[in-house]
């Protein structure tokens, strides 16, 4: 009697999604965001590392040399990596994201103490780009060459995160800061989005807090970005999304007005769940109740 079992190469790959970014731009953070976790240990937080490629399953580390050769490794010992023969550092945790895409944690673009040969030899492994810009200094010269670079490697679809937009105190700072990013990149990415991410991760599950961070349009908009490039890769006819490029501001709503927000829940980093098959949930239209709370677009 043959196995009924799929042959795991004829699965579906999950998309691959790099964080990009100069030193310090919140990268790190981010990923904590997304898989609801620090995936390393607290010891080696502040280590120099290569690209960092985490999937799903048993937690545990193995370090792929640049000839290909795989080693299994202690976790908490990745302090000890040789950045001269590490190529990448291959992570495994259980997170619900990971059931939806593998994240690649890459280093920082304008690290003085790292060259860019580190990342650049796993870039084009990636599908999708979040390139992270620091709200203070966004879209510095140095982040635009890089990205000029390496953007065609991708499939199209990135998206600008602008970290720690809570450092810019005035609304009026944020919409001219917004409105140049939109200006100087055009169309080079999906969507700009404003975040401030520890707020975001200190949410727990205060409603308010969570919609004031920002997170929740652009955890929306990866969600859909790669459900929709699942299911163009499934042969599934999908409607393009607008060349506009969609920047929303963060806002703290009055509480009496979050009050006011239907109750579905949302898509929040921990409750993200993969979708298995082509089976894929329907879409809320825009302008429901309970779409979050979006500015207007610059």
């Amino acid at each position: 009697m043959e196995s009924s079992e799929q042959d795991p190469q004829d699965q579906p790959q999950k998309r691959r999604v790099a964080l990009m970014g100069e030193f310090s731009a919140g990268k790190s953070t981010l990923s904590n965001l997304l898989l609801g976790a620090d995936p390393m240990p607290t010891r080696v937080t502040a280590t120099r590392l290569p690209p960092v490629w985490v999937s799903y399953g048993a937690p545990g580390a193995t370090l792929v040399g640049h000839d290909g050769s795989e080693e299994d490794v202690d976790p908490t010992e990745l302090d000890q990596v040789d950045l001269e023969r590490t190529r990448m550092i291959r992570l495994y945790m259980e997170s619900d994201a990971l059931q939806l895409c593998d994240l690649i944690d890459m280093p920082g673009i304008s690290d003085p103490n790292m060259s860019s040969e580190v990342w650049q030899s796993v870039i084009g492994e990636a599908d999708h780009v979040i390139w992270c810009t620091h709200a203070t200094q966004a879209w510095r010269q140095s982040e635009a060459a890089t990205w000029e670079s390496i953007r065609e490697m991708t499939s199209g679809r990135n998206i600008l995160l602008v970290t720690q937009i809570d450092k810019l105190t005035s609304q009026r700072d944020r919409a001219r800061v917004l409105a140049r990013l939109k200006k100087e990149t055009g169309d080079q990415f999906s969507g700009i989005y404003p975040v401030a991410l520890l707020d975001a991760i200190r949410a727990g599950e205060d409603e308010a807090r969570w919609d004031a961070s920002g997170a929740g349009p652009f955890i929306e908009a990866l969600i859909e970005m790669l459900l929709r490039t699942g299911l163009q890769e499934d042969g599934v006819a999908v409607e393009e999304p607008e060349a506009e490029v969609a920047i929303s501001e963060p806002v703290a709503a009055p509480v009496e007005e979050v009050a006011a927000v239907s109750d579905e829940p949302r898509v929040m980093p921990k409750r993200v769940q993969a979708r298995s098959g082509t089976a894929r949930p329907e879409r809320r239209a825009r302008g429901d109740a309970g779409d979050l709370q979006q500015l207007e677009r610059f």
